[in-house]
């Protein structure tokens, strides 16, 4: 076993810390982001992920990746939903958002290590964090559970120990990925939380600040 795991943490931890602390983001968990606000972004990621789940399909054959590709963790059909309930699914994808489909459909289809990074960027920060945001935009717009499907991963039950095995198959990389490669993957999670910042700043210039309302 190696170090990998940590190896990626630290490498993507200014982008990340960077991401998350975007205005737009703190205003939605502070309950200050109008509804049409979160709706917009709810819109931007079924984009996201329609591009990156329909890359996971080839993945799934391929031996370094197939291990990430795990279909329990594919979200959007519950995006789709979220949208209906949200009245969002006609927004148009974001410049920015354009930009992020682009990068997966250019290389993510094709090379394992793209779609690692972008995998691990996505999914594992959903089941890091995607339970407290639910619980908060749930709240701050009156949902329920409609609207907020995204943030639940109903088909895994205990998420501390996934995310413990995802980080195993992290650290295996290393025995078949070479270190220009795995230097390339970690450039690639770099840029994935850049990519999903200039998003968050996108939408934060289109809804600035506001009370919420449902």
């Amino acid at each position: 076993m190696t170090d990998f795991a940590a190896r990626i943490r630290r490498a993507t931890m200014a982008e990340h810390r960077d991401a998350e602390t975007r205005s737009f983001i703190s205003r939605l968990m502070a309950g200050e982001v109008s509804y049409a606000g979160y709706a917009a972004l709810t819109a931007q990621y079924l984009h996201i992920y329609r591009e990156l789940e329909a890359a996971a399909v080839p993945m799934r054959d391929n031996v370094i990746a197939a291990g990430f590709a795990d279909p329990v963790l594919d979200r959007v059909p519950s995006l789709e939903a979220d949208v209906a309930h949200l009245g969002s699914a006609a927004i148009e994808p974001l410049p920015a958002t354009r930009r992020y489909v682009e990068r997966l459909r250019a290389h993510c289809h094709t090379s394992p290590a793209h779609f690692i990074a972008h995998h691990y960027v996505r999914y594992l920060g959903d089941l890091s964090g995607g339970l407290m945001v639910g619980k908060s935009v749930s709240r701050t717009y009156g949902l329920g559970r409609e609207g907020v499907s995204f943030y639940t991963f109903a088909g895994i039950p205990d998420a501390k120990a996934y995310k413990i095995a995802y980080r195993e198959r992290l650290d295996r990389l290393p025995s078949v990925l070479g270190p220009a490669v795995l230097d390339e993957l970690l450039a690639e999670s770099q840029l994935a939380f850049r990519l999903n910042a200039a998003i968050f700043a996108e939408l934060g210039d289109r809804h600035p600040a506001a009370v919420a309302a449902a």
